[in-house]
Order: C-alpha cells, then structure tokens, then sequence
C-alpha cells in the first residue's frame, strides 16, 4: 500500500518495493495541500500499486486535464532512446555506434511501441532468429544480445522492471584463427585487375596487423602510427613503420582525406568488399575475410620468434587472454604456409606495373618489398 509525504506542502503517494534486496521507490505527485483529497487520490494509486512496481508510468486524472487515468507506458524507443543518451558521454564514439546499431535492429525486429516490460524469452528468440536472417555471423549477433542484455539490466536494476527476459550468448565453436597463406597473397597480389593502389593497402594492413577502421581514426608522428583510445580495445598503441609503409600510410590518409575514398559512405565496408572478391578470384576458402589479414600478422610474427607478450602490445589486445588464441596454433606445421619467412627466400616480383616498390629489400615485408 502506498503510503503518503508531504513535500513542499503538497502531498505525494510513496509506493516502495524491493529487488534482490535493493529498495526502489515511486513518489506518485497527489497536486494536493488537502489531505482528505490526497487519501482519496491515494486509493486511486494502489488500485495500480502492482503495475507501478513493474516500472510502468501513469498519467492519472488529477494530472492533467483529461478526467481519466491513462498508462504512459515505457516503450522500447523510450527506453533505447534514453539508455544511449545516457551512456553518451561515459563511453567511446565507437561503443555508442555498435550499441545504437544494435538498438536499431531490435526496435526494427520488434517494433518502436512494444511497452518494454512485456518483453520476454519468445520475443528475444524472434530478434535472434530476424538478425539470422540478415546473415549475421554469430560473433555479431553474441554482440548484438550483449548490449540488449545491458539495457534490460540496467532497467531492471533502477526499478523500471521487474524481471529480464533469458538472454544467453550463442555458444560457437572454438575455432584457430583463419590467415592468408603466403601463396595466396603472392597470388592476389598478381591479380590484373586489382589496382595498384589496394595492393599496398592491403600489404600495409598485413604488416602492421591493423584492425579495418584503425587507419582512419589514426595520425602519423614521424614513423610512428598513433592509433587512438577510441580503438576497439580501448587502449591507443603506437605501430612503426619504414619509410615504404610510411609512405603507403601517407597515400592512404590522401585518398581517405581529398581521393575516392573521401566519397564513399563507409570506407571500412568498401575495402572489405574489395579484398573478399579478391579471395573468391584467387579460390581462397570462404571462411577467410579482410580480418584474416590482422591474424595473418599475428602468426607471422609468432614465426619470426616474437613472445606471447610482445604480440599482445603490438596487436592492441586489452588482455593477453585474447592473444593466447595463437599459442594455441601448431607453428611447426604453419610454417608451411609461410616458406618466405622459414626460409628467408626472396621474391623479386612487383606490387604492381611502374611500381618502385621491389620485394627483396626489406625483411619485415619480406616477399613484397625489395
């Protein structure tokens, strides 16, 4: 039962329940100095006691100028809207952007009016089964549930329900991360209709292990990339380059800036795209794709002796539990991938007609760069 207070001479009807031990309250304005008025007001609110503990709002008769009560019920567009306007100054530019598209497809799924305390287990095997169906992979879909997951969390924990709906990650097998072998990027490098200029971004993003979206959020100091904490690990690292990387960097940021790539919408999706039909060109297994080149660093370093430790700086990890995934991988075997770095041969082929850049000059880029 709710019980009344009185604030600033007006009466209010307290409704208080608990949550795991958590006490959570609800002051109902009664607009009232009148105490005989406030019960009778008060009476009207416990008739809703249990609705109101379940996080839904009202609009009750002496609060507007309409004579009945009305459910102002919490939608989900009320309630991403608001979760993300919070969150927006706690964290990074590119959390709120995966968090908003998350947010998107479950609104776009479900529907922006649903009240979001009806939401239960049925409703999130639908979202699971509409994001299947735009062929997301179940990494991104795991994504997907985790910051739908936090939401209700975090609505539950002040109040606003009573209960979240079961929402579990989808279990996936443990699998080795998936390179590109040395003949296969010898291969689609050779391609004839692959222009020069994709070729030296894709061999920079193989020798500096890069993620997709690093180099346009990064700034070049002197050799040094600076990639900012805006990164996915939420650390900034620094990636040194020779001269020949350097310069392929300082072409990129020039298409990225004034090129073609300052016309395109989403430059990370078009470069994915790119290195995709390359792989399909070259006959490459369909499982690899444009990250496959940041494994693809990782290994070839593990090759050239680098520790456990030192991958974790040089890949930007936040945890060398995720760098660990490679200690994992028989190198023995993999180095038969890998004959340029095992044998240290050479390679005197071009990147591309009229190009300068010779493969055989340059140990760190081994076949590519002479």
């Amino acid at each position: 039962m709710a019980s009344l207070i009185k604030r600033r001479g007006l009466w209010y009807a307290r409704v208080r329940w608990s949550i795991d031990g958590s006490r959570k309250e609800n002051q109902v304005p009664l607009k009232t100095e009148s105490k005989v008025v406030a019960r009778e007001r008060t009476s009207v609110v416990n008739k809703y006691e249990s609705d109101i503990k379940a996080g839904m709002d009202f609009d009750f008769a002496w609060m507007s100028d309409e004579s009945t009560t009305k459910i102002k019920r919490f939608t989900i567009q009320d309630a991403t809207d608001h979760w993300i306007n919070k969150r927006k100054d706690k964290m990074r530019a590119s959390t709120i952007e995966t968090n908003q598209t998350s947010l998107t497809y479950f609104t776009d799924c479900l529907g922006s009016t649903i009240p979001l305390e009806i939401i239960e287990n049925n409703h999130i095997e639908r979202f699971i089964d509409y994001l299947n169906g735009r062929g997301l992979a179940i990494t991104s879909i795991n994504i997907h549930l985790r910051t739908i997951k936090a939401m209700f969390r975090h609505y539950y924990k002040i109040g606003k329900l009573m209960k979240i709906p079961l929402i579990e990650q989808i279990p996936q097998n443990k699998t080795e991360p998936i390179y590109i072998t040395d003949d296969e990027f010898h291969t689609l490098m050779n391609l004839d209709w692959l222009g020069d200029f994709y070729k030296r971004i894709f061999l920079l993003y193989r020798e500096t292990g890069m993620r997709l979206r690093e180099p346009m959020m990064s700034t070049l100091d002197g050799n040094w990339i600076d990639i900012p904490n805006e990164s996915k690990s939420g650390k900034g690292r620094n990636i040194e380059l020779d001269d020949i990387l350097k310069s392929i960097f300082i072409e990129f940021k020039e298409w990225l800036s004034v090129g073609y790539g300052s016309t395109l919408i989403d430059v990370g999706d078009h470069l994915s795209k790119k290195f995709k039909k390359c792989l399909r060109e070259i006959g490459a297994d369909e499982s690899k794709h444009f990250h496959s080149l940041r494994h693809t660093y990782a290994v070839r370093s593990l090759i050239r002796g680098t520790s456990i430790y030192q991958l974790k700086l040089l890949m930007g990890h936040s945890s060398v539990t995720t760098t660990e995934v490679y200690s994992n991988m028989n190198l023995k075997r993999i180095e038969q991938d890998f004959p340029t770095i095992a044998n240290n041969s050479q390679n005197t082929a071009k990147i591309g007609e009229g190009d300068t850049l010779l493969w055989d000059t340059r140990p760190l880029l081994d076949c590519y760069v002479a």
